[in-house]
């Protein structure tokens, strides 16, 4: 019986023994060096208005952005609706997203130096009429994490994040460097089910989309691939810049790292108990 299965354990095992959790640790750190470089690649995505579409907004409502980033949502979030509200952990992400609200010259946006699991509703936020978390969902705890952000949810909570298979170059490196498979974090199936649990009944839409990624040289994208894996393993810069040359595609002076992605969002309405 699915009732039997205890989704929020599940959860913490198949996290805790992702790849990159097992490799990295603290993922705040990794967030912190590579915050500028992050910001920059998201000019070169929509991802950001194809979610904002699909949000419940009004110019007189507030949104919490939970994991915002350098302000991929916050940013165009600010220009339609009352305030925005930020829990960030990453202070390099932190000091990208204000300098990129200073360039917008907006006011009505609050930022959050906390991890979620650390944030204390009525004392760090009050309840906001929507809360956001858009591929943000690294916490250990997501039963509580979710009932949290139900807590505060005045009227809807919206959950973006992955469906299937997403690992791409990944799934090639990873082998190569570290002589074992790479285990991606869980998808949205469990968060699904984790709510279905706290009797909750979400709504879930599955949609493909394009993730694009701009290099300006061919040594630029392997340094930051570099960084992302981590690796020290003797010939590592060699056999990410082997599999760069085949992969990456070079238009107009640049070079691209271009994927389809399915991704998932989980929507639910916060009244009437749910």
């Amino acid at each position: 019986m699915i009732e039997e299965i205890d989704w929020n354990k599940m959860w913490m095992d198949a996290t805790e023994n992702a790849s990159w959790r097992k490799r990295r640790g603290n993922m705040t750190e990794f967030w912190n060096k590579r915050s500028r470089r992050y910001s920059e690649s998201l000019k070169h995505n929509d991802r950001s208005m194809q979610i904002i579409s699909k949000l419940d907004i009004d110019p007189e409502c507030t949104v919490l952005d939970i994991g915002a980033g350098p302000g991929t949502l916050t940013i165009p979030l600010a220009r339609i609706v009352k305030h925005v509200t930020v829990v960030e952990p990453s202070i390099g992400m932190l000091a990208c997203l204000k300098e990129n609200t200073a360039d917008e010259g907006l006011t009505n946006i609050t930022c959050i130096n906390r991890k979620w699991e650390d944030a204390v509703p009525g004392v760090d936020f009050d309840e906001h009429d929507i809360v956001i978390a858009s591929y943000s969902l690294a916490m250990l705890d997501m039963k509580a994490a979710l009932s949290k952000m139900n807590e505060v949810a005045r009227r809807s909570v919206y959950l973006f994040t992955f469906a299937g298979g997403r690992a791409w170059d990944y799934n090639e490196l990873w082998p190569r460097l570290y002589d074992e498979e790479y285990r991606a974090a869980p998808d949205y199936i469990y968060l699904y089910n984790i709510l279905h649990g706290m009797g909750i009944h979400a709504d879930v839409e599955i949609r493909e989309t394009e993730y694009k990624e701009r290099f300006s040289s061919m040594d630029e994208a392997v340094e930051q691939w570099m960084e992302n894996l981590d690796s020290t393993t003797s010939g590592a810069e060699e056999v990410i810049r082997s599999h760069l040359s085949e992969n990456l595609v070079k238009e107009n002076g640049a070079f691209w790292s271009k994927h389809e992605m399915k991704g998932a969002m989980i929507h639910w309405r916060n009244d009437n108990g749910n």
